[in-house]
């Protein structure tokens, strides 16, 4: 009898464990979004502008409503030097890509042709995955060849968002 409720004791105790890693960040971000290169990105990417990127991707509907997102997406990407800014929906396909210049239309944003789904990127991933709503990557990008660091955020609730915007930088 002991030794069940010994081992209903570790089972328990490792489930808690498990639970609470999934619902916070990923290890150690936090401390790296205070520090570069991160903090340049996440200086960028406030509250506010995350919720301005939210509340546009949730009202597109048409080419009017998706060139007021791009708009937001091509201003915020300029705020830092070589910035790029990709917005995705939950799953992954991408609403728009700054590096991808005249390619960001409403067609082709619904066709699923501006660029290729980013549901594998680890920062897109983690953002979506996570509790905290934050993901962040260095590598080479596979779109513009030069390594990139990325930083993105969950457009609303765990498993309830918009999407994820991207901020990076070369």
């Amino acid at each position: 009898m002991k030794k069940a409720s010994l081992v209903l004791l570790i089972l328990a105790a490792l489930f808690f464990t498990s639970f609470n890693a999934m619902a916070a960040c990923a290890p150690q971000v936090q401390t790296k979004l205070a520090a570069a290169p991160y903090d340049t990105l996440n200086a960028v990417l406030t509250n506010s502008k995350v919720n301005s990127f939210k509340n546009k991707l949730n009202a597109v509907v048409d080419q009017a409503t998706y060139a007021v997102l791009l708009t937001e997406a091509n201003a915020t990407a300029t705020l830092i030097a070589n910035g790029r800014i990709v917005v995705t929906t939950p799953d992954g396909t991408v609403v728009v890509d700054t590096s991808k210049g005249a390619n960001n239309t409403y067609a082709n944003f619904i066709a699923k042709t501006i660029n290729e789904n980013h549901n594998s990127r680890i920062a897109i991933l983690d953002a979506q995955i996570y509790d905290c709503g934050i993901g962040l990557e260095t590598k080479t990008s596979t779109s513009t060849g030069v390594q990139e660091v990325y930083l993105a955020k969950r457009l609303g609730a765990y498993l309830d968002s918009a999407g994820t915007v991207r901020l990076s930088h070369k």
